[in-house]
């Protein structure tokens, strides 16, 4: 009985083992054939397509041309944006293949069963379509198969370049990058008129290429703040908008029909490829809506029917745009190069220092007494705002200083320092308040001037 039941299981295992050796047979006589290759293994024109369907991620796009235009095939109300499809074409003008395989029975090991991503081509002869695998183990490229017939190894990863998303294919509006900004005007909430003129004389210095415009008068703005503030415009988050084809009444509805802050740029950009010339001059029209105390502003650019939603914080960063926001940090801005005199009046006292130029720099003396006043003169390019405005109560002076330009007008610069807290002092220039500057860099600034004065004559 034993021996029977030992004959039965070994006859088992014979037959298992012969089983195995057939299917290991039967899988044997077919390989996939793969062979290396350097070619083109798909090609499509934009001009030939009337449509593109994408499917990745869950979600599937599909765009059509009507009159030589992409247009959403849900909603052809949707603005598409033309160049994001022009891309995508480029990118299968000519798709490059390091191998080949043919005869496939199997795709799922090449993940073409369940593909990643599928781009479909309709043209007027019917369908061109690639199905997106997985990644070859050994060098990390992309399998695709295209048409259901043969497995390929691309260089480029084209499914990067793709979305099924339609939110991708949007038209959104942006702010230019503007290779020069020649004006720039804010109504509303807040206000400037900011003119680029590098070659105005409008200033003691021609430190300053940007301007405000106020009352006919020409206040000098900080360059980097100017472009720190075009900056901000052209980093807001527009990935929100609440509709993408705003009607009048739209329009209304969220505030837009009467902004609380409109902003105009005008500027040079890059000229098209095309064109002749290598810039061209633009113009934008960014309208802003918000309500206190609302989370949320509402933005909307001039001829575009996509109405934005933007933080609260942001449409505050956008508010600061103001003259005081803008000019420039530094009290003074002197080329001590071209300075004939300086005087300081420091309790009453008034003390004038000549300056006298040569190759190893400049010298200053009162009377025939040198000074060492490059301590002095580097104090005062040190000085700076802390808070531009001036709307502010001075006390009494505490310090004077004035520079005399070494020019044809000799033009004088005046500074006025006066008490105001214990942490801050007033400060005027030619007159008028400018704004709070530090007061240990004041308190600094007078110590240097009464020891340089203190210990004239004494550096032969």
């Amino acid at each position: 009985m034993k021996r029977r039941k030992k004959l039965i299981v070994l006859s088992c295992i014979l037959a298992l083992a012969i089983v195995g050796i057939i299917t290991e047979k039967a899988v044997a006589q077919h390989v996939d054939k793969i062979n290396t290759i350097d070619e083109s293994v798909f090609s499509i024109s934009e001009d030939e397509v009337t449509q593109v369907a994408v499917t990745k991620g869950g979600n599937t796009a599909v765009i059509e041309k009507v009159d030589d235009s992409w247009k959403n095939t849900a909603d052809t109300d949707f603005p598409v944006n033309q160049d994001y499809v022009a891309k995508i074409f480029d990118a299968f003008k000519s798709v490059n293949a390091s191998f080949i395989i043919d005869d496939v029975e199997d795709y799922s090991q090449y993940g073409i069963s369940n593909p990643e991503g599928k781009i479909t081509f309709t043209t007027t002869e019917g369908t061109k379509e690639i199905a997106f695998g997985s990644f070859s183990t050994i060098d990390e490229k992309r399998y695709i198969c295209v048409d259901g017939g043969s497995v390929y190894l691309i260089d480029t990863d084209l499914l990067e370049k793709l979305s099924g998303d339609v939110e991708d294919y949007l038209d959104r509006d942006k702010v230019e990058e503007y290779s020069q900004l020649t004006a720039m005007r804010v109504t509303g909430a807040s206000k400037v008129n900011v003119v680029y003129d590098p070659d105005g004389k409008y200033t003691y210095t021609d430190t300053y290429d940007y301007y405000n415009v106020s009352d006919n008068e020409h206040q000098p703005l900080a360059d980097s703040k100017v472009q720190g503030y075009l900056s901000t415009l052209s980093h807001l988050d527009l990935s929100k908008y609440e509709t993408y084809k705003a009607t009048e009444d739209d329009m209304a509805k969220y505030g837009l029909d009467n902004p609380t802050l409109t902003v105009t740029l005008t500027g040079e950009i890059a000229a098209d490829d095309d064109s002749e010339d290598a810039v061209k001059s633009v113009n934008q029209t960014l309208y802003f809506s918000h309500k206190d105390g609302k989370d949320k502003a509402y933005l909307c650019f001039d001829g575009s029917t996509i109405v934005y939603t933007i933080t609260a914080e942001e449409y505050e960063d956008i508010l600061k745009v103001n003259y005081e926001d803008l000019r420039p940090d530094e009290v003074v801005s002197i080329d001590w190069t071209k300075v004939a005199q300086i005087s300081a009046k420091i309790d009453g006292e008034t003390n004038i220092v000549e300056v006298e130029h040569s190759g190893d720099g400049n010298k200053y003396y009162i009377g025939e007494d040198k000074v060492d006043f490059i301590s002095v003169t580097s104090k005062i390019d040190g000085l700076t705002l802390t808070e531009a405005g001036e709307d502010y109560n001075k006390g009494t002076e505490e310090l004077a200083f004035a520079i005399t330009l070494d020019d044809d007008d000799a033009t004088v610069v005046n500074v006025v320092m006066y008490q105001y807290d214990g942490d801050s002092c007033v400060v005027a220039a030619d007159g008028k308040i400018v704004g709070l500057c530090d007061r240990s860099s004041m308190s600094n600034l007078r110590e240097e001037i009464t020891s340089a004065i203190l210990n004239k004559g004494k550096d032969k």
